[in-house]
């Protein structure tokens, strides 16, 4: 019984790895355009915050002093109440499937 076993190499032309250097050229600027959406995406999260922030302090400085009938009171209380809720989903929104962020261990 003979047993042959034959085996060709394809050599890879230069138009190939021309063409394998493009497409990484263009994954590494689809990352980088990743990059830039999700640090965009957390300060306008930041600015939400602020925004929420703003808004209590300028309600509270406008009615300082003031004698609200509990109905409207409570109408106030629910607007920033559902205010940091539509915050808090919106975090969460943005945060689904991102690993946590590892912290290098200090030597």
């Amino acid at each position: 019984m003979k047993l042959e076993i034959e085996v060709f190499h394809h050599f890879v032309g230069v138009d190939v790895l021309t063409k394998l250097y493009e497409r990484l050229d263009k994954v590494m600027a689809t990352l980088d355009q990743v990059l830039t959406e999700v640090t965009n995406e957390s300060t306008r999260l930041d600015s939400i915050g602020a925004l929420i922030d703003g808004l209590k302090k300028q309600v509270a400085d406008a009615l300082s002093g003031a004698n609200l009938p509990p109905a409207t009171q409570a109408k106030i209380d629910a607007v920033f109440v559902g205010l940091t809720a539509n915050k808090v989903k919106i975090d969460t929104a943005l945060n689904v499937g991102v690993p946590p962020a590892v912290v290098p261990p200090v030597v």
